[in-house]
């Protein structure tokens, strides 16, 4: 027995259950029953229709179901099922590009619908079915383009915070303005240098020589600030730029991700335009084709 609900009751609008070893449909709430052809065939491509309209997909596909097992060739019921199985109300939503709302459809009921096909109708639904698929290549190609601009974005925050972050290791000069450190390094280190050079030339120059305590006091005082200027970067100076060698680096490594990405991208992109276009005549083209068909269908 089957509980799937195919149609309302006549009696008192309940849904009707339908018991395929009887061969009839009975309601659960008055209790009335009905023969398979209390419902003729117009009735149930109707409800079928109905169904799609409102967005009730489980429901179209079980009704078209129920029509197949009448005649399982029936081109509108196929036609029904395809479109219950990606979720379109009727089939100008298939020629409609949304690159934001997801695409999706049940393979097996795309199965089922080109299986039951006639031989003259197989090619249609095979299209159909090739159509579906191209789309939610699209929507997956899309997807990934969205998810690989956020990785990109993030990593361009991150490249953001580290230039924040090494401001925090820059030293003032006299005016206040912060600096790399490399620029009170270098000119330290080298003053420092030139001043513990000159010290220990100035006493190589006068060892022979009898030199007064202010002098031998001048030479000492120029190595011993040397060797101050040289130690205080090494000590204070020298580590600032470490750091910022570190977020050098860090952001580079960064940087580097981010062109991958943004190449990566461009790749899909282009992939994605391709078939996009590609679907955009197919879709075209086969709508068509459809309306010709079921024009041809209203008209017997």
């Amino acid at each position: 027995m089957s509980s799937i609900k195919k149609h309302q009751c006549p009696s008192c609008g309940g849904n009707l259950t339908v018991d395929n070893d009887k061969q009839m449909y009975y309601c659960t709430f008055c209790g009335s029953t009905f023969d398979y052809e209390y419902f003729r065939e117009e009735q149930m491509h109707e409800m079928g229709e109905t169904y799609l309209s409102r967005g009730e997909f489980m429901a179209a596909a079980d009704a078209y179901r129920f029509m197949l097992k009448k005649d399982p060739h029936d081109f509108t019921a196929l036609r029904g099922l395809m479109l219950a199985s990606a979720h379109l109300t009727d089939m100008d939503k298939l020629t409609r590009e949304d690159k934001i709302k997801g695409f999706a459809y049940n393979s097996n009921l795309i199965n089922e619908a080109i299986e039951c096909a006639s031989e003259e109708d197989k090619e249609y639904f095979k299209e159909f079915g090739r159509i579906f698929s191209d789309k939610k290549k699209l929507y997956d190609l899309n997807h990934e383009i969205n998810s690989l601009q956020e990785d990109k974005r993030k990593l361009l925050a991150a490249v953001a915070l580290d230039d924040i972050e090494r401001e925090y290791y820059y030293i003032p000069d006299k005016r206040g303005k912060m600096n790399d450190p490399k620029v009170t390094f270098f000119p330290l280190v080298i003053t420092g240098g030139i001043m513990i050079l000159s010290g220990l030339m100035w006493f190589i120059m006068q060892s022979d020589l009898e030199t007064d305590w202010l002098i031998q006091a001048l030479g000492w005082f120029c190595i011993i600030t040397g060797i101050v200027l040289v130690g205080c970067n090494l000590i204070f100076v020298y580590p600032k730029m470490r750091e910022i060698k570190e977020i050098d680096n860090h952001s580079k490594k960064l940087q580097a991700e981010s062109m991958l990405i943004e190449e990566k991208v461009k790749s899909l992109e282009s992939e994605a335009d391709k078939l996009s276009a590609g679907i955009r005549i197919s879709c075209h083209d086969f709508a068509k084709k459809d309306r010709m068909i079921m024009s041809k269908i209203k008209t017997v």
